[in-house]
């Protein structure tokens, strides 16, 4: 399995994990326990950071930005798309006097999706795009990829997310980073982050003569009073409270967690233990890792949550994903239009036919030269002497006793009758008189069309005109049309040519079987998808009519 690397950029140190963490299914449900394969102190900057980083050429790593300007809060949105809801909960925020031009912003669901629900809490998380930015130069010099780059809050929120079997129900969590001179404290609850703070100050204190540890009762007395301002902020009691979990570089890290203890009158626990990692596996120096176990805990948190809830580069990364499959929807259709004319040739033979023939007539073959045309029956050229089911009696010279419609000097085909000339006379059910030779010979001269060999159009013949007969007993009325209805979704580009039918639906490409927002694609033409819906409902998107 291929390592994941999380990597915390502060301005106290560079701190590099190396994880095997197994698949995120097994990692929901807290039933594996990572691997770490490596670990790695290093100052902020140098030749020894530069070596290590240039090691990780080419390996995607979640990275974590420290004493970046950002904002963590919950806003209510309309439930959308992830673009509608973020641009909605930016201008939220923008109305309620946070700036929110020159961010990386991202957003998360607070709470399970419900279909019935209008609006939505989501959590926003934002950053200055300059200060992330100018900490993630050395990493893209170093060729690393970033894979996702979020602030020390949002890896606390990932720390309480895998420590989620260990919370408390329905309370306010308070997840502490200490770091020698910045703290961040994050408020959860069920694993969701509420909101989140970074505070100018941490375990070293430079007012001294010399760079000196904080005392760690003065610590526990700016945490106790940080906590309980930021729950009231958020509409909190203190009862509300349920645990306070510490990470960070600070030595000693127990004893201030007792003395903070005292204060809040709640469990604090300090996460130097090996919760959620193999601990019959250590990297090398084993030892040094366990006493650096809470230093390492926001680095590690990062690299084993994934994915993650929160990423600051989600909204440039779908944008240029966007950006490609409209460049490859451009390509596709250019190529389709190249080699898929058998789609244009398929519609006009499925059109009634037109043939340079002056006789054209609907799904019949076309016989040239005299143009003679019939659907079932064969056809013969005139004299035509139409014969129906009675039978043709000709008793006296001049007299001619038949059922048939009257003779025109156009031919008349008539589907479904035999066409019998004469002579001979075709015998059909019962015995015909023949009359005599002569009177034969004056009746054919008297239906004959007048001769054309010797006229200059003699080449172009006449349209035949079809008398078609339908039984009524074989039509059927045409079933009512169904109901086509809109549907509430984004369509971005059909890519149709003979062997692919695909579509961009909500900035995923989709075929024929897909899901879409619980609906199944069903068919996909050049201009229209096609779905049906769990009640079986017919849907429709359609290119630029503004269907949603």
């Amino acid at each position: 399995m291929a390592a994941q690397v999380g990597i915390e950029l502060s301005p106290a140190a560079c701190r590099i994990v190396e994880v095997d963490a197994g698949p995120p299914w097994w990692r929901s449900r807290g039933s594996r326990e990572t691997r770490v394969r490596a670990f790695a102190v290093l100052p902020p900057s140098g030749p020894e950071t530069r070596a290590k980083l240039e090691s990780l050429r080419g390996r995607p790593a979640a990275v974590v930005v420290w004493g970046g300007r950002s904002e963590h809060r919950q806003v209510m949105v309309t439930a959308g798309s992830y673009e509608s809801m973020r641009t909605e909960a930016l201008a939220s925020l923008a109305a309620a006097g946070v700036s929110t031009t020159g961010v990386w912003a991202d957003i998360a669901p607070a709470s399970a999706k419900d279909q019935r629900a209008v609006r939505r809490a989501v959590v926003v998380s934002m950053a200055s795009a300059s200060d992330l930015t100018e900490a993630l130069t050395p990493l893209r010099e170093a060729g690393i990829r970033l894979r996702t780059v979020t602030t020390p809050a949002v890896a606390l929120g990932s720390l309480a997310r895998l420590r989620r079997t260990l919370s408390a129900p329905d309370t306010i969590e308070a997840y502490v980073a200490l770091d020698e001179q910045v703290t961040c404290l994050a408020l959860v609850r069920n694993s969701v982050l509420l909101a989140a703070r970074e505070l100018a100050w941490g375990y070293v204190d430079r007012d001294y003569t010399r760079t000196e540890l904080r005392p760690r009762e003065d610590i526990a007395a700016r945490l106790a009073e940080a906590v309980g301002e930021f729950v009231a902020a958020i509409g909190g009691e203190p009862g509300d409270i349920g645990q306070v979990c510490m990470c960070g570089g600070l030595p000693d890290l127990r004893s201030m967690s007792a003395s903070l203890m005292e204060r809040l009158d709640v469990e604090v626990e300090p996460l130097d233990s090996l919760f959620g990692i193999d601990a019959t596996r250590l990297p090398e120096p084993a030892d040094e890792f366990r006493e650096r176990g809470a230093e390492l805990r926001v680095a590690w948190a990062v690299a084993a949550d994934w994915p993650p809830a929160i990423n600051l580069l989600r909204a440039r990364k779908r944008q240029v994903s966007k950006t490609m499959l409209g460049r490859a929807a451009v390509l596709a259709g250019a190529a389709a239009g190249l080699g898929g004319s058998w789609w244009v040739v398929e519609r006009s033979q499925r059109a009634p036919g037109v043939t340079s023939s002056p006789a054209v007539v609907t799904k019949a073959p076309v016989v040239t030269g005299p143009p003679i045309v019939t659907t079932k029956p064969p056809a013969v050229t005139p004299p035509p002497a139409l014969i129906t089911k009675a039978p043709l009696v000709m008793s006296q010279p001049a007299a001619v006793v038949a059922k048939a419609p009257t003779v025109t000097p156009e031919p008349v085909v008539v589907v479904k009758a035999p066409i019998v000339t004469a002579p001979p006379v075709e015998v059909t059910a019962e015995p015909i008189v023949t009359p005599p030779p002569e009177v034969v010979g004056r009746l054919a001269a008297a239906t004959a069309p007048p001769p054309i060999v010797d006229r200059p159009t003699a080449a172009v013949a006449r349209p035949v005109r079809l008398a078609v007969v339908l039984t009524p007993a074989r039509v059927r009325p045409a079933p009512p049309p169904e109901a086509v209805l809109g549907f509430d979704a984004v369509l971005g580009t059909i890519l149709y040519s003979s062997d692919r039918k695909l579509a961009i639906v909500d900035n995923r490409i989709v075929g024929v079987g897909d899901e879409v927002r619980g609906a199944r694609v069903i068919e996909i033409t050049p201009g229209t998808v096609m779905l049906r819906d769990a009640q079986g409902r017919l849907r429709r998107l359609a290119m630029g009519a503004g269907d949603r």
